[in-house]
């Protein structure tokens, strides 16, 4: 079936209970799609009962109530796509709406090649004269659907309140049945009753046969035992020699309305537009012509009219034209323009039908490119949000935000930051054991290992006052306080030291050795700035940056060296915390400094000492893992 029904049961999702509700419809249905239903493609009909099996799951709503809301949401989605007037028009009542109801979707057919619709056809009961409603589909189940669809066409357009109840399913007559109970009248009923104006007619024939065929050049007569009394002459030539004594049902076949062929039940249906279509070989196909070649099924002719009883010969007159669909099709069929009467519409619907054709065509590509301009779309946002993430991993939020609108960065200065170096012990001797070959993919694997556990505890989503700076060889490097001040920058960073050596003392090298790692801490002023444009780099400079090295690669060996001023801000109120425990070291001489600077051990204290501390940017961390 055509892409518009399930995309009426996409909105009636999305516009009822959201889009996230829609995707977990489609994700229990196992429906993997991006984007919406194309209204013009055609899809299984399976999509259909899986949509509405999974929609009954996840909304835990019976599916019976679903199809009577995607019924309701259906004739909504038909008002919207431009149908509202001729929905308006097709009758004044519920009952007429129904009654030409099938000529619409005779009509669509033409519009949506192949379209299978279902057929609806009206009866009185014989007890108090209700309103039987006929629905013939082959697709079972899908009753409630109509329930919403009559309910709202009777409230919509005829202001009216009706209820439907199920008195005959598909299994009892071999289709459903339906009783219409109307709670109130329709406001523009029609009374169609109107007087006999036979005393202004004459009742002597001003019309010979021969001339009524030539008018009607399609038209049957048939009496009450279905033999064929009178045709037209297009239809005499088109079918030549079959008209003698033939009865109409040897001919052709009832398409619409869904009922058996016989006088009787077209006398009680006699207001619903007839659908005959000619069986199987009774047109010549050698007799056809055209460009392709005709088949059983391309050559079968499609009658499309009304049923009139002509009471005078009780004879019932079949008044139609050719349901044809374009020039093409008239071709197949042995037919020519001449063979249509002037006053009948057909002729320029054939000749629009061209027309239409190729802008249905253009309108189909169109909706085709415009899905797949969506979902380049769609992809070139998720490409941009991997690039976004890319960025934000390399740079700070605030300066990746000023890129990304082609802002200046300029450089800055930031008086009170703490810095982070760590270092791997006996790096460079690892490094000479494996420099050729897969040793090299060692070095790579255990540096990889090792930064993802430390970057793990610098997630911006839940330490956003730290900055990873770079890697380079084993120097992890990490700042705080920039490019957002940070007033407890240096406990931060004592923080995070604390939590990478405890995960450091249960990491291996791939030999099994133990690795051990050195870190520096240092505080001071810092000049950042942006750093090329091809692949921008965030960069400090200043001696800050050079001391925290040189307090990393003087420090004793598998310990946390803290600075003097490190210390210093460590000791003030913002930046205290009861875990710390400092051991002095010393003054240390160092390059860059006139004076020797004073250094200390940093560690946690013992666990009982600081039971009823809670607060803190990160927690001591036990988890093992070998490399």
């Amino acid at each position: 079936q055509y892409g518009f029904v399930n995309h009426a049961l996409e909105l009636l999702v999305l516009r009822n209970f959201g889009e996230e509700t829609w995707e977990k419809i489609k994700k229990e249905a196992l429906l993997e799609m991006d984007g919406s239903f194309l209204v013009r493609s055609i899809y299984d009909d399976d999509v259909s009962y899986n949509l509405v099996g999974a929609a009954s799951k996840v909304l835990n709503t019976p599916a019976g109530d679903i199809l009577e809301m995607f019924g309701v949401m259906f004739f909504q989605f038909c008002e919207e796509s431009g149908y509202d007037k001729i929905l308006k028009v097709l009758g004044g009542t519920t009952k007429d709406f129904l009654q030409n109801l099938d000529a619409l979707h005779d009509h669509l057919a033409t519009i949506y090649p192949g379209m299978n619709a279902p057929s609806f056809r009206c009866s009185e009961r014989d007890s108090d004269g209700a309103t039987i409603l006929h629905y013939y589909s082959e697709r079972p189940g899908l009753e409630r659907i109509v329930i919403g669809i009559v309910k709202t066409v009777a409230k919509r357009l005829h202001d009216s309140e009706v209820e439907l109840e199920l008195i005959q399913d598909k299994e009892d007559c071999g289709h459903v049945q339906f009783i219409i109970h109307e709670k109130s009248t329709a406001k523009n009923a029609i009374d169609t009753k109107n007087e006999c104006f036979e005393h202004m007619l004459s009742v002597e024939p001003k019309i010979s046969p021969s001339s009524f065929c030539r008018l009607f050049p399609f038209h049957i007569m048939f009496d009450e035992n279905l033999i064929i009394r009178q045709a037209g002459n297009s239809f005499i030539r088109v079918l030549p020699n079959t008209i003698d004594n033939k009865k109409i049902t040897d001919l052709f076949e009832m398409i619409r309305p869904q009922m058996d062929f016989n006088f009787d039940n077209i006398l009680s249906h006699i207001n619903t537009i007839y659908v005959l279509r000619t069986k199987v070989n009774v047109v010549d196909l050698d007799a056809l012509e055209g460009d392709t070649l005709p088949t059983q099924d391309t050559s079968k002719m499609r009658l499309k009219g009304q049923m009139i009883y002509v009471k005078e010969a009780g004879c019932m007159l079949f008044l139609c034209s050719p349901s044809v669909i374009n020039l093409d099709d008239l071709c197949r069929r042995g037919l020519y323009l001449s063979d249509i009467p002037l006053h009948d519409a057909t002729r320029d619907l054939v000749l629009l039908s061209e027309q239409f054709e190729a802008e249905y065509k253009l309108t189909q590509k169109l909706e085709i490119l415009t899905d797949k301009l969506k979902q380049t779309h769609r992809e070139l946002a998720t490409e941009k949000a991997k690039t976004d993430r890319l960025m934000y991993s390399i740079l700070p939020p605030s300066v990746a935000n000023k890129l990304r609108h082609q802002q200046p960065v300029v450089a800055e200065k930031h008086n009170n930051v703490t810095l982070m170096f760590s270092g791997i012990l006996g790096f460079n001797e690892f490094c000479a054991k494996n420099s050729e070959g897969l040793g090299a993919m060692r070095i790579v694997h255990m540096l990889n290992t090792v930064y993802s556990k430390f970057d793990v505890l610098i997630d911006p989503a839940t330490n956003p006052n730290i900055y990873k700076v770079e890697t380079v060889g084993d120097k992890y490097m990490a700042a705080s306080g920039l490019p957002e001040p940070c007033d407890d920058h240096a406990r931060c960073i004592a923080l995070l030291a604390l939590n990478m050596m405890d995960i450091s003392r249960s990491l291996k090298d791939p030999d099994g050795n133990q690795i051990v790692i050195t870190i520096g801490i240092h505080s001071g002023p810092v000049v950042t700035g942006v750093i090329g444009k091809k692949m921008p780099r965030y960069c400090l400079f200043g001696n800050t940056v050079n001391i925290t090295s040189r307090t990393e690669t003087t420090g004793v060996k598998g310990k946390i060296n803290v600075s003097e001023t490190a210390f210093g801000f460590l000791n003030k109120t913002v930046c205290h915390d009861p875990r710390f425990l400092f051991e002095y070291r010393g003054e240390i001489p160092m390059k860059g400094r006139p004076q020797p600077m004073k250094c200390w051990y940093l560690s946690w204290k013992a666990e009982e000492e600081t039971s009823d501390f809670t607060k803190g940017c990160f927690r001591r961390t036990t988890a093992t893992c070998d490399l």
